[in-house]
């Protein structure tokens, strides 16, 4: 309910803004009017339309002194109350002989008496006729301000690192580490051979790699199975029933080293693999882990 009230007031100020806006930008193009007809009106017509222009400008911002003013109402508003000023100079100079050297004579007599300056008589001439103008404190801040001195910055001079003495271990028995994925390898190259031989028929290869109770074992046996057919230890073919791969002992890789060289990429996924465990109904791995075997 707050926040529907607010709301409903913001549309009401922002409303009231515009058109005080509209009527300030009004009363400005009077203003040019006024000035364009000045040597064909009279002096009292002249300010007698100033006049009814600043009565209308106090009417626009009547019971509205608390407000907070728009920067464009701000603007407006200065430029008004300063083509009044200059209009009024203007009507007094082209319908009487008042001349800016007359005015100035005047301000030097009623200052300047017996060597003494006296602000005051001014001040005290100009209150009877002026009235105070608001301002908004949103302004204040930008009254007398100094611009902020730019002080360039300089470069920080890069700190060189101390160069440090290489130091290599004393006992390098310590990391060494024993070439688990290549025993791995092995491994399975030996299981492949030994199954090859009892069957002595290519083995499919789906079949080979599938672990029905892992998923990841099947994946690190397509990954060793792939080192050995880069090395060429065995070999992959298309099955002429199914279509499926099948992997084959390879008798003597030098010579097939020689051929050009092939790849051949498949998609592997839990599902693919379900249904390959599905198809060779296969109840336990083919390949066996190196601890296992």
């Amino acid at each position: 309910m707050d926040y529907s009230q607010n709301q409903s007031q913001l549309s009401i100020d922002n409303s009231d803004q515009d058109f005080r806006i509209l009527s300030l930008q009004e009363l400005i193009e009077k203003n040019i009017e006024i000035e364009q007809q000045i040597e064909s009106s009279s002096f009292g017509e002249s300010l007698e339309a100033i006049d009814h222009i600043i009565q209308r400008a106090d009417e626009i911002i009547k019971g509205q002194e608390d407000r907070r003013v728009h920067s464009t109402e701000l603007v407006l508003d200065t430029e008004l109350l300063s083509r009044n000023h200059k209009v009024v100079g203007k009507a007094i100079q082209y319908n009487t002989n008042i001349t800016d050297r007359i005015v100035q004579n005047a301000i030097n007599q009623l200052v300047f008496k017996e060597n003494e300056e006296d602000w005051e008589s001014v001040c005290a001439l100009a209150v009877q006729f002026g009235n105070p103008h608001f301002t908004s404190d949103s302004m204040l801040p930008f009254i007398d301000v100094a611009p902020k001195e730019h002080i360039p910055k300089q470069r920080t001079q890069r700190k060189q690192k101390s160069q440090v003495e290489e130091k290599r271990p004393k006992k390098s028995d310590k990391l060494e580490r024993k070439d688990e994925g290549s025993a791995s390898v092995n491994n399975a190259l030996r299981q492949i051979k030994h199954l090859y031989r009892e069957a002595n028929e290519p083995i499919p290869y789906f079949k080979l790699i599938c672990n029905p109770n892992n998923f990841m074992e099947t994946v690190q046996n397509a990954l060793q199975v792939s080192f050995l057919v880069k090395e060429n230890m065995i070999g992959i073919k298309n099955g002429s029933d199914d279509g499926l791969p099948l992997v084959y002992v390879v008798d003597n890789h030098k010579a097939l080293a020689d051929k050009d060289p092939s790849q051949a990429i498949c998609s592997l996924d839990v599902s693919f693999c379900e249904k390959m465990i599905n198809h060779y109904k296969i109840q336990e791995p083919m390949l066996k882990r190196l601890n296992d075997s």
